[in-house]
């Protein structure tokens, strides 16, 4: 394969992953793109691409341009992403895929049309202590999963407001319509899918600047295709230092992380035949990641491996691990949550593969 030309769009998030691109030995980082001028020029003047624009139209028509990394608010990725497959560019794009299923359709239909590789950059399904859940699962050590839950605490509040005082996407946007942290793992490692969802939500009182109308911390009970029930809490608002916990239930093992800032890297495990059933605690790193991981910043070692698995799979390499259908199973159950928080009944949730 031929290098790569690379642009991206949205340089909050996305300055995170460009120096992953910048360094990677099949990728030419040529183009960026951001409404914001000086975030636009600060990372210019880091990278040196061959283009800078703040018009996104600008990135969808140019023929130097041929995959496109979408890390804009989430309330724009299906529509950037669609318009970008359907441009002819690779996509791969920041969670969740897209905030309705009007938009997961749009992205699944338009990948397939395209003959492009959409690729969703879940990175928890990439963190070393879930690389040890998949280890376990996939060398049948914790059998046929039967239950899982899964919790994702961010204190948003200092992303609510830019400097100015306006109101961003992260003060209105309901927990569970971010669910690819919680659920994503599971769906990647079984290649399960869930068919239904019941879910509620609650908040507190004393948040200043929260929106009135978000809840705080939403709670969702789902079913699999294979009969599993799963668990999932999101809050973007709480006195809590933040994180993520995750833990499955097999009928021969079960697993789970630590909290905090130990859930990435260690993996707690009790296997059928342990004598005595005593916990396996184990500290988990990645095998090896390539001398540029210091220049990336946060999620370093997750999106050097998605950038990575994303340019093989356009190459032909492998298959795309998170590709249009499976982002859609990680975003639908959050959407389809919301609309059981405000009907009260339990939701059915779509199959994109029959879309």
């Amino acid at each position: 394969m031929d290098t790569l030309n690379i642009g991206i769009v949205g340089l909050r998030f996305g300055r995170t992953w460009m120096n992953g691109f910048r360094h990677h030995r099949r990728c030419r980082l040529v183009g960026l793109c951001d409404l914001d001028a000086g975030a636009l020029e600060r990372a210019a003047s880091e990278s040196g691409p061959d283009r800078v624009t703040e018009r996104f139209e600008e990135m969808v028509v140019d023929p130097g341009i041929d995959a496109v990394a979408v890390f804009t608010p989430a309330p724009l990725h299906a529509e950037h992403s669609t318009a970008l497959l359907r441009a002819g560019k690779h996509v791969l794009s920041a969670v969740p895929a897209a905030v309705t299923e009007e938009g997961c359709r749009d992205i699944v239909l338009a990948a397939r049309a395209s003959g492009r590789i959409y690729m969703m950059a879940e990175n928890w399904a990439y963190e070393p202590s879930v690389l040890k859940a998949q280890a376990l699962y996939k060398a049948g050590k914790l059998g046929t999963l039967y239950y899982g839950e899964a919790e994702y605490l961010h204190h948003t509040e200092s992303l609510w407001f830019t400097p100015d005082g306006t109101p961003t996407w992260r003060r209105s946007f309901p927990p569970l319509l971010y669910p690819t942290h919680g659920l994503g793992p599971y769906l990647h490692m079984t290649g399960d899918r869930f068919t239904e969802v019941t879910a509620h939500a609650v908040s507190g009182e004393m948040a200043p600047g929260a929106d009135p109308e978000r809840s705080w911390l939403e709670l969702a009970m789902l079913r699999s295709e294979r009969g599993c029930l799963f668990k999932l809490m999101n809050s973007f608002c709480n006195v809590h230092p933040g994180g993520h916990y995750l833990s499955f239930y097999g009928d021969r093992g079960s697993f789970e992380t630590d909290r905090g800032k130990k859930a990435r890297t260690v993996a707690n495990f009790w296997l059928q035949g342990d004598t005595p059933r005593e916990m396996t605690s184990e500290a988990c790193s990645y095998p090896s990641l390539p001398d540029y991981v210091e220049d990336v910043g946060s999620h370093a070692g997750p999106a050097v491996r998605i950038i990575d698995d994303f340019v093989r799979s356009i190459a032909g390499d492998i298959p795309v691990p998170i590709g249009p259908e499976l982002s859609a199973d990680m975003t639908l159950p959050g959407i389809c949550a919301q609309a059981s928080i405000r009907t009260g009944v339990t939701v059915q949730i779509s199959d994109p593969r029959a879309w």
